[in-house]
């Protein structure tokens, strides 16, 4: 299965609507909180789940905060129809920093929805 079913889609932009300013999320963190759907075995999905992340926020609705999202090591991927620089831009307006690697420290800005 290449793309996420709706409702997994739906739980992504759930997730992301409420990270807060500042802060950030890796792909494989938000997939983490999202049970794997019916028929697809828990293995399968560990292995596909983060991707599956990225892709429903390469089409996200205009109301998801997609840059607050990065990959795992704390850099910028590719979004679709954005240069890594908008996102890059949209992050530091609120106050984060990138090194000279262009990576942000996700022990200083990441975020965990089970802290709150």
């Amino acid at each position: 299965m290449a793309e996420p079913p709706a409702s997994f889609r739906d739980q992504v932009y759930r997730i992301v609507r409420t990270i807060p300013p500042g802060r950030v999320m890796a792909y494989g963190q938000i997939a983490s909180l999202i049970p794997p759907p019916q028929g697809i075995g828990l293995p399968a999905y560990a292995r596909i789940r983060g991707r599956w992340a990225g892709y429903a926020l390469a089409d996200c609705p205009e109301d998801i905060p997609w840059h607050r999202v990065v990959n795992a090591q704390g850099g910028i991927s590719p979004r679709p129809g954005h240069g890594p620089h908008i996102q890059r831009i949209l992050l530091e307006e609120e106050g984060v920093i990138f090194d000279g690697n262009d990576r942000l420290d996700l022990a200083a800005y990441g975020w965990n929805p089970q802290e709150t």
